[in-house]
């Protein structure tokens, strides 16, 4: 193990292209956090719930609820599970992009 992370690191574009993938996933994991939010603030307004409600019927605190439609909470799939629920759509709904 030691003589492979020595060679690794001897490369410069090795570690160029792993930063390069890892800010390619980084991306991916925001764009879709921010997706997520706004499904959720979408669809909540759309069945006239209040977050309070939200967060009461998908068993979460409210500010817990606030935070997943800012982007900066980061919901389990229990919890993206739960919200579905009560939003009364599919998981892959939820998931979906907005754009769509």
């Amino acid at each position: 193990m030691f003589k492979l992370i020595s060679i690794v690191e001897n490369i410069p574009w090795t570690a160029s292209l792993i930063l390069r993938i890892l800010a390619g996933v980084s991306n991916q994991f925001r764009q879709s956090q921010l997706n997520l939010a706004q499904r959720v603030k979408d669809l909540r307004a759309k069945r006239g719930l209040s977050q309070e409600r939200l967060a009461f019927e998908a068993e979460i605190d409210r500010t817990y609820a606030s935070q997943i439609e800012r982007a900066i909470g980061n919901p389990s799939l229990r919890v993206i599970c739960a919200i579905a629920e009560v939003l009364e759509v599919e998981l892959i709904e939820l998931l979906a992009s907005s754009a769509k």
